[in-house]
């Protein structure tokens, strides 16, 4: 990776819309190999992919919380997914599409005294309650819970580009 293909993500997290056009001109090379470069990022998935970024106070959720997770202990089979793993997929699948239900952004496997980690976003505490209630408290796989709710947002990863890790 080198600094034309840094000034080309770098230029498309912050406005993916641009065209080969503005890219050439901000940049100073040709469209062409602009274009070589931008398909080459995408089949080696650095780019992986192109959408609209919302604003998800703007679509009614006015609460994010992360919620912390515990899962039970067992013996699983050797070919088994992983407990953890099998739990942050049921509750996505089970929570996807509800309209009345918060919208799980994120979930992650962790390591800590917690093995799980979602990021929710929900109209309000009540809704929020109602999840937990639905899809942790009621799931037996489930020892404990631990729910942070954030009270303001200092930096987001909407608002930020990210540039290549260094090599160095």
């Amino acid at each position: 990776m080198d600094e034309t293909d840094r000034k080309l993500i770098s230029l498309l997290q912050i406005d993916g819309k641009k065209t080969l056009q503005e890219l050439s001109e901000e940049i100073g090379k040709p469209k062409t190999t602009l274009a070589a470069r931008i398909k080459k990022l995408e089949l080696e998935g650095v780019i992986m992919g192109y959408k609209a970024v919302v604003n998800p106070f703007a679509l009614g959720y006015k609460l994010l919380a992360f919620v912390l997770v515990s899962v039970r202990r067992g013996a699983a089979p050797k070919e088994a997914k992983p407990l953890q793993l099998e739990v942050a997929e049921k509750v996505l699948s089970e929570c996807r599409g509800e309209g009345g239900m918060p919208y799980v952004e994120e979930a992650y496997v962790i390591t800590g005294p917690y093995d799980l980690l979602f990021k929710v976003w929900s109209r309000d505490v009540k809704q929020l309650s109602t999840f937990l209630v639905t899809y942790l408290a009621s799931n037996p796989d489930i020892q404990r819970t631990e729910t942070l709710i954030v009270l303001e947002i200092v930096e987001d990863w909407r608002r930020r580009v990210m540039p290549p890790a260094s090599t160095s």
